[in-house]
């Protein structure tokens, strides 16, 4: 397939076949080692092209692979049918995590090629924040690894309430699929909790992944020496919990001379309410959720293919309907809210 060029204009659904030599590895997390996300543009161009092979990948034989050990489990359990519910659970967490990585790299893009339009050289803000991410992920050292902070989002973005998949969140849980909160091991990815939880610490977070790219910078709010102080005074889990509300407190208006986010980070709106001035959240993508490519690798990726394939019809809706309908036979948990009301838009899965 010859590269696009020409910015997003000719950007469409490919077909389901990948370049040859595409990489096949995964996240680093392990509920997620089978799934990654690649970016709309090409790296290292001087004018935005698109790259041929965007959207979402799955790793399908390690996919197939990772739910047999959640089948197990759910046989110990005695769930009926945990084959085919192991499978649709791993699957509908990995897509709507990755849809996120579509909703932060469609706004980056974007930003992108406004810059470029504006007679700028194009940045590789994505790339180059990719890069650094991926070198906190190698290293694994704590506590410079917990500011992968958009990793720390797309599991909030999934486990949000009231959302389609976030009453799904306890059988994420039981089954290690979305990790137990603060779980270091787990790094970024179990930083999710409060995210999900607090609005203001999900658009706190991000402000962050916005800072991240803009600056190229880890730790563009200088908070890294007082992790690194809570480490030595209250341990690894004091500091893990920590990062997080330093986060938020960062980006709260202070006073003059006050730690914090600065008077000329915030803006009075039309009713004289301060505003944080930023690029805001990433609630939305460039693409609704079954706009994006979905690429199989492997030797089961046909049978996912027919699994998986929206124009059936089935996917995603009958898939999450038979997952709610199970989990709440068996009360995973007490509490249920219905997630398919009659103002949910017919193709989207609520961010």
């Amino acid at each position: 397939m010859e590269p696009t060029g020409g910015g997003l204009a000719d950007l469409n659904r490919p077909e389901r076949s990948h370049s040859p030599g595409t990489d096949v590895g995964g996240e680093n997390d392990e509920a997620l080692a089978m799934f990654w996300y690649r970016d709309l543009l090409r790296s290292g161009t001087d004018s935005p092209e698109v790259d041929p092979d965007w959207g979402i990948h799955v790793n399908a034989d390690a996919l197939v692979e990772w739910a047999a050990g959640i089948a197990t489990a759910m046989e110990r359990d005695g769930v009926a049918n945990a084959p085919t519910l192991s499978l649709d659970l791993a699957f509908i967490f990995g897509f709507d995590h990755c849809f996120f990585h579509h909703c932060v790299d469609a706004q980056v893009s974007l930003h992108m090629m406004r810059l470029y339009a504006a007679g700028q050289p194009l940045p590789d803000l994505r790339a180059e924040n990719k890069e650094c991410c991926e070198k906190l992920h190698d290293a694994r050292n704590a506590p410079q690894w917990w500011f992968a902070i958009e990793e720390a989002l797309a599991n909030a973005h999934v486990a949000r309430d009231p959302t389609r998949l976030g009453g799904l969140r306890e059988a994420f849980l039981r089954y290690g699929i979305l990790p137990q909160p603060l779980d270091g091991s787990r790094g970024p990815w179990a930083l999710w909790e409060q995210a999900a939880m607090d609005e203001k610490a999900f658009k706190a977070l991000s402000h962050m992944v916005w800072l991240q790219h803009l600056t190229g910078q880890t730790d563009p709010l200088g908070i890294l020496p007082e992790i690194e102080m809570e480490i030595d005074e209250g341990g690894v889990d004091a500091a893990f919990n920590r990062l997080i509300d330093l986060i938020i407190e960062a980006c709260e208006p202070q006073q003059p001379g006050e730690d914090g986010g600065k008077n000329h980070d915030w803006v009075a709106d039309l009713y004289g309410v301060p505003r944080l001035h930023a690029f805001g959240g990433f609630n939305e993508g460039l693409f609704r959720r079954l706009d994006v490519p979905l690429w199989f690798h492997g030797g089961n990726g046909p049978d996912l293919i027919k699994r998986y394939d929206a124009q059936r019809g089935e996917w995603p809706y009958g898939t999450i309907e038979r997952l709610y309908g199970h989990f709440r036979l068996s009360e995973v948990s007490g509490d249920w809210d219905d997630p398919f009301t009659s103002d949910d838009d017919e193709f989207e899965l609520s961010p």
